[in-house]
Formats: C-alpha cells, structure tokens, sequence
C-alpha cells in the first residue's frame, strides 16, 4: 500500500526564475529560487549554506524586472538541495513586491 501524501500547502506555487542570498553579516553565494507562492518558496540549497529545520533566517528574493525584497524566513526542510522555507515577517512594501509576482503568474495561467 502506497504511503498517503500530506500536501498542506494552502496557496498554489508557481516556478520562477530567481535568485536569493541568504542575508547575515554579509551576502551568502547566490542560489536559484525554484518555486514562489504567497507563503513561501521553494530553494536551492547552495554548497556551504549553514541552514538547519526549525531556524528563521533573512533572505533576499531577486526576480528580474522586479526590485528585490528581503523576508525573515522558516526553514521547513532541506531535502535533496532543495530548502523549503515559509514567510514568517516582511514588510508591506516587500510584501506588496511579492504579490505583484504571484498576480503576475496567476494572470499569465
């Protein structure tokens, strides 16, 4: 018997060219945003990036034609280079940036 899949994701995800850096005393290597919903994102795990389950961190989210804004993250997993993380806090300005992406998919379906 097949295992039951539990998917609580709430809103749709949408791939989009990215990149995002992992903000701390600096700027960490650059790594590929794979997928975007309002909640959170789906990301490439960079080699050497010190993340763990359970830790907030900062992230800067970079999408072409778009200016970047910054989001205190959840790190949900990692698993097989990939990094889930769920938008814990940003400001209404970066979240407006946000939701003028996912419009911008949602309007392109």
């Amino acid at each position: 018997m097949g295992e039951l899949y539990d998917d609580r994701r709430q809103e749709p995800r949408y791939a989009t060219p990215g990149i995002y850096y992992v903000q701390s005393a600096g700027r960490s290597r650059p790594g590929r945003i794979l997928d975007l919903s309002v909640n959170g994102a789906m990301l490439e795990l960079v080699e050497g990036q010190e993340l763990s389950a359970g830790e907030r961190t900062h992230v800067v989210l970079s999408f072409s034609g778009q200016p970047e804004f910054v989001a205190d993250v959840l790190v949900q997993h990692i698993v097989n280079g990939r990094v889930g993380v769920e938008f814990y806090d940003m400001s209404p300005e970066h979240f407006s940036t946000l939701a003028a992406l996912i419009e911008q998919h949602q309007r392109s379906r």
